[in-house]
């Protein structure tokens, strides 16, 4: 996870006239360009069916970054970075397609000095993907480049079986980047070094001293005119089997040799080899009242918006210790955090007293929103006599450094342009993610109706 410069490179993005290129990836790009972390070198062309000129597209790009960056699209600043905006319409289905877009990154290594560097974002549905693959290899554009992949990675074992075999006709391991841009987030990276750089903490980081751990993805939006792509996935598939796995295997992964990526990355794959298949007999699965509402949903629908699991891992380390998962749509409030629950003391010393202790102790990680660190203990009251009370000791990233972070897309685009694979999955781990939800998939619980602004 070193930041290193990245070499010279042009950008494709397929699906360039889609919602995550608008909300996600343009004001990134623009972002990571004022602050001098791209290359000089460094072009972005835009890919998909709609058709738009040059300067279309360079609009599109300016309100993208006005409506949902964090920087105005203003100044010399805007007029250097749209100079580096192009478009290339094009499709994906006929034989051929993209040698209009080979020809144009030819120009572009000529004009603004990629020096055939590629990196390509799959901004698409992902049933397109195997047709990208196809077509890249068609037109020898898949040569030393670098491919992102958006989740869900495949919709079931199968799927993503099926999908890698088909990446890896055309793209080594090396050169896949799938991305879960939960790994982005500064509180997730910061619960490896809050275990790892403390000696407080990892020795009390196992069976004998944590109750449980519990995973918390809640969102007060609902599936915001998405209808289609969730009635086709659903809350286990879009969140379960990606950010909230990724969360529980950092939680609960062993120190890795180094961190170096492939030795990072075996550790949380040892961690969902060691976990058991998701039994469907401790999964709650629900859905908001009036989703079946939405456009694009049946009147009908047994799709999941929230969805809540108890997994266990069969190690040493966690044995008996139940992971508590759950995440929906529609909820009472905004919050992504995990904790770990400390066991109760062995033995209250304070009984014959007016004092008794009122919780367990948990060390709380607060991804979104507030990203901070929150310890959960017993205290004195103040005043006469003996009486406990609840407080916490707080970490807060914009109170302790006043800088604003990084957004997680930039920091993982970062992360892929560089060629570092420490917070993307690999192809083994993926796949036995799939393996572990196949029983709640194929054997799925009722749904049960929830009002939105509850807790489920």
């Amino acid at each position: 996870m070193a930041i290193k410069p990245a070499e010279p490179q042009a950008v494709v993005i397929f699906g360039a006239s889609g919602d995550l290129t608008r909300r996600k990836l343009l004001p990134a790009f623009y972002h990571l360009f004022v602050e001098g972390l791209l290359p000089e070198g460094f072009a972005i062309v835009g890919y998909a069916r709609t058709e738009q000129t040059d300067d279309e597209f360079q609009e599109r790009a300016r309100q993208a970054v006005q409506e949902f960056g964090r920087t105005d699209p203003a100044g010399e600043e805007w007029e250097e970075f749209k100079k580096r905006l192009s478009y290339v319409p094009g499709e994906f289905d006929s034989e051929m397609a993209m040698e209009r877009l080979r020809e144009h990154l030819e120009s572009t290594d000529k004009t603004l000095g990629t020096n055939g560097g590629r990196f390509y974002y799959c901004a698409t549905p992902a049933a397109a993907y195997p047709l990208i693959v196809t077509r890249l290899a068609e037109s020898d554009l898949h040569t030393g480049a670098r491919i992102v992949i958006e989740k869900p990675f495949g919709h079931d074992l199968e799927s993503a079986k099926e999908l890698n075999r088909v990446l890896h006709e055309v793209f080594d391991e090396s050169q896949i980047f799938r991305i879960d841009h939960y790994l982005g987030k500064e509180t997730v990276q910061n619960i490896m070094v809050v275990r790892f750089a403390n000696g407080m903490f990892e020795p009390i980081w196992n069976r004998r001293y944590i109750d449980n751990v519990q995973v918390t993805v809640a969102e007060e939006i609902g599936i915001e005119g998405r209808g289609a792509f969730y009635e086709q996935t659903g809350t286990i598939r879009d969140m379960v089997a990606t950010h909230l796995f990724q969360v529980l295997t950092i939680l609960a992964m062993e120190p890795p040799v180094s961190f170096e990526p492939d030795r990072l990355r075996d550790e949380k794959v040892r961690v969902l080899r060691a976990m058991l298949p998701v039994d469907p007999r401790r999964v709650v699965r629900g859905q908001y009242a009036g989703y079946r509402d939405e456009p694009d949903v049946a009147k009908d629908s047994q799709v999941e918006t929230f969805a809540a699991m108890q997994v266990f891992i069969d190690s040493w380390r966690w044995a008996g210790v139940p992971f508590n998962i759950r995440t929906g749509k529609k909820l009472k409030r905004k919050a992504t955090e995990a904790s770990l629950s400390f066991r109760h003391v062995p033995y209250n010393v304070f009984k014959g007293t007016d004092a008794t202790p009122l919780g367990r102790d948990a060390l709380i990680f607060r991804i979104q929103p507030n990203e901070g660190i929150s310890i959960a203990l017993n205290i004195k009251k103040p005043g006469l006599g003996l009486e406990m009370d609840r407080s916490q000791l707080d970490f807060e990233y914009e109170r302790a450094f006043h800088t604003p972070l990084l957004e997680a897309y930039e920091y993982l685009l970062l992360e892929a342009m560089e060629g570092d694979h420490s917070l993307f999955t690999r192809e083994d781990e993926v796949e036995r993610a799939w393996e572990l939800l196949m029983p709640v998939l194929e054997n799925p619980p009722p749904v049960i109706q929830y009002e939105p602004g509850s807790w489920g």
